[in-house]
């Protein structure tokens, strides 16, 4: 059994990392896997103060403070990411001119529930659904076709991966090959709800140990939202937390709104307490009313329905 001052002393060697990776993913030096530990940067915190206060309990009162405040500085840095988002969400002061309901949604390649999970949106259909992985129920898109009878993507297996499902017809549809692998993970239509257009874009972004990539893939998909005018709707997997810097990078030139919250959608065992590495944004005068995680129906990642509303320009 570990003496008391043996304990203490693993505290604070696990404490010193911790504060070490923390000021890694503060600084972003460019070291492998640091979008990663960027995500689960709150998970640290609160890791953190858990070795903390371990310390103080332990005996080593003032250094368990130091590790107290290094753990409160990161996080205060974290929620200075998160708070530059809602800066941005300014309240309407203008009735809707239209609403429309919207579902992102990664649903797996080889999910095991397929069929039901398609089911499951026919009997509750979102005007607008995102679908990443769709190989995942692509045998099951004509019964989807049943209630979103319009389509982008996937319009071949060997290259499908995103897709974009309508209520409403789809204008100036595309799909985009985004470098640095050239796969189709950016999709945009636009859409007519009560006489207003909104352009529709969503992303699937390269896993986040593949780093260098995803900034590659931001800074051509911020090129591409350039262009698009009007309000716009921004969603899909990031495989990243909006607070991370390429997102947050991103979301800063074109100006995204977040919803009222940003939920947890992954990994689907821990709930509300995991990253929201799936996200939903709004551009210009259209806003999320709504933005709630559903039940992930064998997919390892959960859905996000939104209600969105488009209000009229400033």
């Amino acid at each position: 059994m570990l003496s008391k001052a043996e304990f203490r002393g693993g505290i604070l060697a696990i404490s010193a990392i911790l504060i070490v990776v923390l000021a890694v993913v503060s600084a972003t030096p460019g070291l492998p896997g640091e979008l990663l530990l960027q995500s689960l940067r709150f998970h640290l915190v609160v890791a953190g103060l858990v070795l903390a206060v371990l310390a103080m309990l332990s005996g080593a009162r003032w250094r368990g403070l130091l590790v107290l405040l290094a753990v409160l500085v990161g996080a205060g840095h974290g929620a200075a990411s998160v708070w530059s988002y809602y800066e941005r969400r300014a309240p309407a002061t203008e009735e809707a001119m239209a609403t429309f309901r919207f579902l992102s949604f990664n649903v797996l390649t080889g999910n095991a529930r397929a069929e039901e999970l398609v089911e499951a949106i026919i009997a509750d259909p979102p005007d607008v659904m995102l679908v990443m992985e769709t190989p995942g129920i692509e045998h099951y898109l004509d019964r989807l076709a049943s209630v979103l009878p319009y389509r982008i993507g996937c319009s071949q297996s060997a290259s499908c991966d995103i897709s974009l499902h309508s209520r409403f017809p789809i204008s100036e549809g595309r799909i985009d090959k985004v470098p640095p692998f050239r796969l189709e993970r950016l999709v945009s239509g636009r859409i007519t709800i009560d006489g207003h257009d909104i352009t529709i874009a969503g992303l699937h972004l390269s896993k986040p140990y593949f780093d260098q990539a995803s900034w590659v893939e931001l800074r051509e998909i911020n090129t591409i939202l350039g262009r698009i005018e009007g309000p716009l709707v921004l969603g899909g997997d990031f495989n990243a937390a909006p607070w991370t810097e390429p997102v947050a990078l991103l979301a800063k030139r074109q100006q995204l709104i977040p919803g009222p919250s940003m939920p947890a959608t992954w990994p689907v065992r821990l709930g509300p307490f995991g990253v929201p590495i799936d996200n939903v944004f709004t551009r210009g005068n259209a806003r999320l009313l709504t933005l709630e995680a559903g039940d992930n129906l064998g997919s390892n990642h959960r859905p996000l329905r939104a209600e969105v509303a488009i209000y009229p320009a400033p």
